[in-house]
């Protein structure tokens, strides 16, 4: 299964914005370090200046005379010694004051220096981290631009692969719907409904194997082929041996293999015949107009395994209001309203579709799809055809 690529969210990021984010907090965090650096020189300034005020006031103590030095006596004396010692003391301070204040200036200068390179590392940060989110959103964009131009070119093949609308012709109803698992891919289902005379139609619903532009080929080559062998009124089980042969012609190409129903409806009679031919696919259902569901026992090899497929074919009966309804693989192999899809399953939600018109029944499997995670597993085809009267 692919799935359809969505571009990267801002709450989705991936590694590289998850560098950037660091970048950026790591830029923040410089600042709020330059910043205190600056709180920090301005307080050692502040106890510079003080100390400053401190050294000015020893000095002009300093440059007083020793009031003790006129005096007498020994007391005098002890007091001018006293004096003479803290002139000393201060003038030693005072030179201590100035060595931590020219200290205090040279650390804060340092500070500022390096505030100033945080903050320079800071802008490198964020204009490196702006340019780079710039980058991202470009690649964004373009990979935006990229998938939206897949998706168109997938629409535009899947829509040569498939017919626009089915014809109307007369006594059968009919309902189809088509869904890819992945819209930027081919996917490999196919259908058709074609006239081979007035009262006589055929139709088919495949499976190729794989996606993408090889399995658009093989698809092309299946309905092609199938519509060409249906116009030499071949056989449908022979109509089947056609495409095995086909598809085993491809030797240039790694093994393409495919499932498909093709049955031929004639509305000649009040009672619709089928004919029908399975090869490798889930076996088609007869919706009776009482309700009731039979499973048509038609079955057979997958094509493009072996050079000499075994189809067992059928032929059932359609009464005005019994329609046969066909689904490829993908509609067995998701889940149905909470339920694993099989065969029983289908069953149970085309039950009690009494009277029910084609696109009813497909209707009932397509709001069982509804409630399906996206992407789906695999395509869904499912055809229903009708017999009116």
């Amino acid at each position: 299964m692919t799935s359809a690529r969505t571009p990267p969210s801002d709450t989705d990021r991936r590694p590289d914005d998850q560098s950037d984010t660091a970048r950026l907090r790591a830029a923040e965090q410089r600042d709020a370090i330059a910043d205190a650096r600056d709180v920090a020189a301005l307080a050692r300034d502040q106890a510079a200046a003080a100390r400053d005020v401190a050294i000015a006031q020893a000095a002009a103590l300093d440059e007083q005379p020793d009031g003790a030095a006129a005096l007498t006596g020994a007391d005098n004396l002890m007091r001018a010694a006293e004096s003479r010692r803290r002139a000393a003391q201060q003038r030693a301070d005072a030179a201590e004051h100035r060595m931590r204040a020219a200290e205090d200036r040279l650390m804060a200068e340092r500070d500022r220096e390096q505030a100033a390179r945080e903050r320079r590392r800071a802008l490198v940060d964020r204009e490196m981290l702006v340019s780079q989110l710039q980058r991202e959103r470009d690649l964004r964009h373009e990979a935006l631009r990229h998938q939206q131009r897949a998706e168109q070119l997938a629409r535009t093949l899947q829509r040569s692969l498939s017919p626009p609308s089915l014809p109307t012709i007369a006594g059968l109803d009919v309902g189809v719907h088509y869904e890819p698992s992945a819209p930027e891919d081919v996917g490999g289902d196919f259908y058709d409904l074609f006239p081979l005379a007035p009262d006589r139609s055929g139709f088919f619903l495949g499976d190729v194997c794989g996606k993408g532009p090889e399995a658009a080929a093989i698809t092309s080559l299946a309905r092609y082929t199938m519509r060409t062998a249906a116009m030499l009124h071949e056989a449908p089980d022979a109509i089947l041996a056609d495409l095995n042969a086909a598809l085993l012609m491809h030797t240039d190409e790694p093994m393409q293999t495919c499932t498909a129903v093709y049955g031929q409806i004639d509305t000649s009679a009040r009672v619709a015949t089928v004919t029908l031919a399975v090869a490798g696919h889930p076996p088609p259902l007869i919706v009776r107009a009482d309700a009731s569901i039979q499973t048509a026992p038609a079955h057979g090899t997958t094509l493009g395994v072996v050079e000499d497929p075994t189809f067992v074919t059928c032929q059932l009966k359609l009464a005005a209001g019994d329609a046969i309804v066909i689904g490829s693989d993908g509609l067995y192999d998701t889940t149905l309203h909470g339920v694993r899809g099989d065969e029983e399953r289908v069953v149970q939600l085309l039950s009690g579709s009494s009277q029910a018109s084609a696109q009813d029944l497909v209707d009932r499997l397509m709001l069982a799809l509804d409630n399906v995670d996206r992407p789906l597993r695999d395509d869904v085809a499912i055809m229903a055809i009708r017999h009116t009267a």
